[in-house]
């Protein structure tokens, strides 16, 4: 048993890592590009690939309704509008490039809409997959891919053989392949404009929580409903009720502004949060 998972990227290519039913990394490609698509996935022989990004515009609105199921569960994701010419829009491009993963695979592994996933590409979400493996959001104060490798490592998945972010997810859209194809899986949404399958058979009655980080036992901790502010400020010793102290969203949006222009990682979660990207990359 074989699952490939894709991180769909606009200049930086694809990302594709191959997982086995022991969860163990096989493969790990770095700058794909969408036209050796289909030749590597022959080659790699995956009964299932996953694929980070959605399959087609929505079909009407602004959103579709997997990702407002999802949001229910305080699940943040993006919205796929139905308007077309937002494929114009440099935000929406990673969408567009999306497509044409699909498209590129569609004659040995269609879109799934239904039944079994095996020999089909399913869409995934590697910020959902995470937060059901783990049952909780990502905790305050950390860093999510660092959260990320976390849940990868308590899930068996050599997360130190991965060498960006974008391998992290990579490996999150696998391991939810391998869930998916041991019918351990969700898909909340309507099947003809496209489903986020989730690693679980079924979900909470209740919106997930936020988890909480780890301290070392010389770590005093915060006052009661109290947590460190999520900001990122290394001089920031606020402690507030909410994710951020009074102003501090802000000091954050900057921080991601200023970690954007260098590296992926702050741009996915400035997607995530569904902040704008800085003006110079919109």
């Amino acid at each position: 048993m074989r699952a490939l998972g894709i991180d769909v990227g606009v200049r930086k290519g694809l990302d594709l890592v191959l997982l086995d039913g022991d969860r163990r990394i096989l493969e790990t490609l770095r700058g794909v590009r969408v036209e050796e698509l289909s030749g590597l996935a022959e080659g790699l022989g995956p009964d299932v690939v996953a694929i980070d990004a959605p399959p087609s515009w929505a079909r009407s609105g602004r959103s579709r309704l997997t990702e407002r199921e999802l949001r229910w569960f305080g699940i943040q994701c993006f919205n796929t509008p139905s308007d077309a010419r937002m494929g114009e829009h440099p935000f929406f491009a990673w969408m567009t490039v999306g497509f044409e993963v699909y498209r590129a695979l569609e004659d040995r592994y269609p879109r799934y809409r239904d039944g079994s996933v095996r020999g089909t590409a399913i869409e995934v979400f590697p910020h959902a997959s995470a937060v059901v493996l783990a049952g909780c959001l990502p905790p305050r104060g950390v860093a999510v891919h660092a959260w990320r490798r976390s849940v990868l490592r308590e899930h068996g998945v050599d997360a130190d053989a991965l060498r960006s972010a974008d391998q992290v997810d990579a490996a999150l859209a696998a391991l939810t392949g391998l869930y998916a194809l041991e019918r351990r899986f969700s898909a909340p949404g309507d099947p003809l404009e496209g489903r986020i399958v989730v690693p679980a058979a079924s979900l909470p009655a209740h919106p997930y929580r936020r988890g909480e980080a780890r301290r070392s036992p010389t770590t005093q901790p915060p006052l009661p409903g109290m947590s460190p502010c999520a900001c990122g400020d290394p001089g920031c010793t606020a402690l507030t009720a909410g994710e951020f102290a009074p102003g501090h969203d802000a000091k954050r949006k900057s921080i991601l502004w200023r970690l954007a222009r260098a590296g992926q990682e702050a741009l996915d979660e400035l997607k995530e949060r569904g902040w704008q990207l800085p003006p110079e990359m919109r």
